[in-house]
This record gives structure tokens, C-alpha cells and sequence, in this order.
């Protein structure tokens, strides 16, 4: 039996061709038939079951990744600071202290943020697009890799998606309708983001740079809206930057790290590629734009708009995009196009919002379609990336975090409070043990062996690592307990390479007993 049906246009399709057809007459009709919310609400809880899913397959032969663990440690007590900024450690403890310490739950905080942030993106849309045009514009964020399968885990580039995305919705408002409401969440989100990482400044020069072009400037500045914007940016931000004056060694070493002076040649050649590889993460957005046959009279609107809000749109994404480009020919810093994840809220705005270009019911459903039809294939390719991950992957180690970590609490006889040793295996265990945080001082220094006397210290040390395995033998006389294990991990019939590690346990000083006369 063969599948056969008519188009809109009454051409007959046969098979896969007549199956899409009616695929999309059905979207259509669902569109036409419910209210948006309901849309929208069935297609991000759709969303997060087929992420979820996909992560679930897809890192089955792996642990959790180190970010995670990272993320687990800073969690572990309340500041204003850790290495980045606060609020990846804040969602952390706030997600595990009402879902349990297990991988499914640190891949269903990563999928719900980034429903989260398309949640947010859907209203800034509503406020600029029609109804179809939007629909269509959430598609096409969906398809970006940054939203799904490059958000494996929750680290500090996509945690501020959301609140990026929450910054530009209320800053709009505030430009079109000068509310004191609107500018303050404006303010506050746009910190909230700079809280999340300080690629967030890239935001804040996009928003100045919007605030000071275009119709209804001077309006705008007459207004109490940038200064309320101001303040709710300032109350935000304030702990953070009182704990960056005191206390953020950790912070400051980290961003210096990030600086990499190279040639300008090299800078330049960085720059061009992390453009190309932006360029790249939107590829089937761009692909839509082109499906939809734009007119030279669309191309021009879409490059250049005569409306003001979308104008604002357009300076709103480029700014912020093209400005970490320039800077890093000034100052070269170690710059990937990865760190877009939260830049591309306005995009369907700006790509698809011209009244040249036809975005129907019809539209919208072939790229909802066209969505599930992507979705669906790399769902199904998630058995294969997880045998790859475990056969051929470039971290060899996330394989065994947790192995090594019920080894390592079976030695102590009791909770792990510090660890040490080759950074590959150590940087993932946290996760795997509640108490433990990394000793941030040489096991073998004053305070390091204060530390170790007050805590004990784990040491785990991968085969060959000949620093870490001299280190741990230092502590012979200190009654550490060695073991070592030869580790692999099976999925589907594959299974790893071997892994070997020395894990050695010092345990903590016994207290003198107390005498009585």
C-alpha cells in the first residue's frame, strides 16, 4: 500500500513526500485550532522529553562532566563570588537541594534551563513577531546546537541564556514604552546575566549602544526608564562587586588566564574563525530565511529595517556578537564562538519579521516539522555518540569518575572531605562526593599538610603521572592506605580503553587523648 495525498496546490505526492504533506496539514490545523499557549506549552514539553532522552542515551557510557562537578563545589556554601560568578553555584544548590545527586537529574537542570530560555525567547517574539512568524522563529532556535545538544551540561556559558534573553524582552518594553517596572527587570536581568559570566559586559555595551541610536533616543533619556534600568542593574550587581573587591582571588587569577597574547595575525585569524564558527551555529536558521524565497524588496528590509524596534533588535544581536571580535584584536584573549550560547534570542526577530516576507500557517508547520524530523535523527544517533564518547572520546577519564570515587570512600571507611591528584580524574569526582572540595595548596605545603592533618586528603593519580604518585608516597608515614585499580566500562558491547589509577587515602591526624592528673 503507498501513501498518496494532494498538496495545498492539489499536486499528488506519493510516499514520503505524501506522508510530509500531511504531517504538515496536521501542524496546520493544530495551529489554527488552539491558542498559543497551549502550542508553545506542547511544544517545550516536548522539548525537554526528547533532550532529555537524547542526554540520557547519549552519556550513558560517560559520567557527569566536570563542569558539573565544579559547579557541585561551589554549591557546597552560599558567596557572592567563586571562580566565576555566583549564580551557576546558586542553581546548583538550589536544583540539588530538591533533586537527588544523580545524572539524570543534573541532565534534566540542563534541559529545563534551556526550555526556560526558549520560554523567554517565545514572549520577546510575541512582542515583535505575529503569532506564525513566531512559531516559526522558535523552531529555528531550536535547531541551534547551543540550545540543545552543546547544553549538555549547565555551565557558565549557557546559564546566562535565559536571563540574557529576559534582559533584552524587558529593555524593549522599556525603550517602546518607557514602564519603570520594565526598566527595572531590564536592569536586574542584564546583572542577573553578568552574574551567570562576564561575557554578560558584551550585553550591557549592546544595550548602551541601543539606548544612544535610533528614533525615540532623546525621549528615551528624558524618561525615568535608564536610570531606573540603572539602579535595578546596581542593586543586582552591588554583593558581586563589593566580594570582587575583597575577596576574588580565585576570579581574578581565572580571568587572567583567559587573556592569550598572540600576534596580531593570530588575533586576527581567532577573530575571523570565532565569526565563522557564530556563522555557523545558525546555519539552519539561515536556511529557514532562505526556504521562505525572500524578494530583493525582503532582502533589504531584513538587512537594513525601517522600523525602529527592529532596528534596535538588529543592534541589540550585532553588538554584542561583533564586539568580542574587535576586542580580542586589542587585547587577545581565548575566545570561542561556543560562548554565543545566549546571543540568539533576537535572531528571528531580526531574520524573519519583514512584512515582504510570507510567514504563514503553512510555514510555520513545515518548520516545526522540519524540527522534529532533525531532532528526531540525532535522538536516534545518541547510542553511536555514546559508544563513541566511550570507545574513542577526548576525555578518557569521564568514564570512571564515579568508579573511582565509591573506590575511594570504600578505602576511607568514611566521607571524603578533601582531594588532590591528576587533574583529569580529580576535576570530576566532586559531583560523586558530597563533602569533597578540591585542596587548592600543594598537598606537600605548610598549609596543605595543616589541611590534611585537619581533613584528610584524598590523592587520586592517573598510571604514568610520576609528581602525583612521588606526592602520595610522602604520606607513607602519615598511615595513607593505597590501592590501585585497573578500570573499564562496557555500553552496547563496546567498552573503553583501560584506565589505571593509584588511589590513596591519608586519613586525618588522630587528637591527642586528654590526661588527668
Amino acid at each position: 500500500m503507498s501513501v498518496a495525498g494532494p498538496d495545498a496546490n492539489g499536486r499528488v505526492h506519493r510516499g514520503p513526500a505524501a506522508f510530509a504533506d500531511r504531517l504538515t496539514q496536521t501542524g496546520q490545523r493544530f495551529i489554527a485550532e488552539n491558542a498559543e499557549r497551549t502550542i508553545v506549552l506542547a511544544i517545550l514539553v516536548a522539548f525537554v522529553g526528547v533532550w532529555m532522552l537524547f542526554y540520557q542515551v547519549s552519556t550513558a557510557s560517560v559520567d557527569v562532566h566536570y563542569d558539573a562537578s565544579e559547579a557541585m563545589v561551589w554549591a557546597q556554601h552560599f558567596a557572592f563570588g567563586y571562580k566565576h560568578p555566583p549564580l551557576t553555584g546558586w542553581l546548583f544548590a538550589s536544583w540539588f537541594s530538591v533533586f537527588p545527586r544523580q545524572q539524570w537529574a543534573a541532565d534534566l537542570l540542563n534541559v529545563t534551563a534551556s526550555a526556560v530560555a526558549l520560554a523567554v525567547s517565545w514572549r520577546l517574539l510575541r512582542d515583535h513577531l505575529d503569532k506564525n512568524r513566531a512559531l516559526f522563529g522558535l523552531f529555528a532556535l531550536m535547531l541551534i546546537p547551543l540550545y540543545d545538544v552543546k547544553a549538555e551540561v549547565l555551565n557558565a556559558n549557557n546559564v546566562m541564556t535565559p536571563f540574557w534573553a529576559a534582559a533584552l524582552l524587558f529593555y524593549l518594553r522599556a525603550r517602546r514604552g518607557l514602564g519603570s517596572l520594565d526598566a527595572l527587570l531590564a536592569g536586574a536581568f542584564a546583572s542577573l546575566t553578568m552574574l551567570g559570566k562576564y561575557w554578560a559586559i558584551f550585553l550591557f555595551v549592546g544595550m548602551a549602544a541601543a539606548a544612544l541610536i535610533g528614533p525615540g533616543t532623546r525621549r528615551f533619556w528624558r524618561s525615568p526608564a535608564p536610570y531606573v534600568m540603572a539602579i535595578g542593574a546596581a542593586i543586582v550587581v552591588a554583593p558581586h562587586v563589593w566580594w570582587l573587591a575583597t575577596q576574588s582571588g580565585a576570579s581574578v587569577q581565572f580571568a587572567e588566564s583567559v587573556i592569550n597574547p598572540v600576534s596580531l595575525g593570530a588575533a586576527l585569524a581567532k577573530s575571523a574563525n570565532y565569526v565563522l564558527g557564530a556563522v555557523a551555529y545558525i546555519i539552519v536558521p539561515l536556511i529557514f530565511f532562505l526556504a521562505l524565497r525572500p524578494s530583493q524588496a525582503a532582502w533589504a528590509d531584513t538587512v537594513w529595517p525601517l522600523d525602529a524596534d527592529r532596528r534596535q533588535a538588529w543592534i541589540l544581536l550585532l553588538v554584542p556578537l561583533l564586539v568580542p571580535a574587535l576586542v580580542n584584536l586589542v587585547i587577545p584573549y581565548r575566545l570561542t564562538a561556543a560562548w554565543t550560547s545566549p546571543n540568539w534570542a533576537l535572531l528571528p526577530i531580526v531574520l524573519y519579521a519583514s512584512r515582504e516576507l510570507v510567514v504563514d500557517e503553512s510555514a510555520a508547520a513545515r518548520a516545526g516539522l522540519a524540527t522534529l524530523v532533525v531532532t528526531l535523527a540525532i535522538v536516534a544517533a545518541s547510542p553511536v555518540i555514546a559508544c563513541g564518547r566511550l570507545t574513542n572520546g577526548p576525555d578518557a577519564n569521564r568514564s570512571h569518575f564515579h568508579q573511582v570515587a565509591e573506590l575511594a570512600e570504600t578505602l576511607a571507611g568514611r566521607p571524603i572531605e578533601l582531594i588532590s591528584g591528576s587533574e583529569g580524574i580529580v576535576s570530576g569526582l566532586p559531583f560523586y562526593l558530597p563533602k569533597a572540595q578540591p585542596l587548592t595548596v600543594g598537598p606537600l605545603s605548610a598549609e596543605g599538610r595543616a589541611a590534611t592533618a585537619s581533613h584528610g586528603l584524598l590523592i587520586v593519580c592517573v598510571s604514568g603521572d610520576a609528581p602525583c604518585q612521588k606526592t602520595a608516597e610522602a604520606f607513607a608515614d602519615s598511615g595513607a592506605r593505597t590501592t590501585t585499580a585497573t578500570l573499564t566500562r562496557s555500553f552496547l558491547g563496546f567498552s573503553s580503553p583501560p584506565m589505571s589509577y593509584q588511589i590513596t587515602v591519608v586519613p586525618r591526624a588522630e587528637k591527642p587523648a586528654r590526661t588527668t592528673d
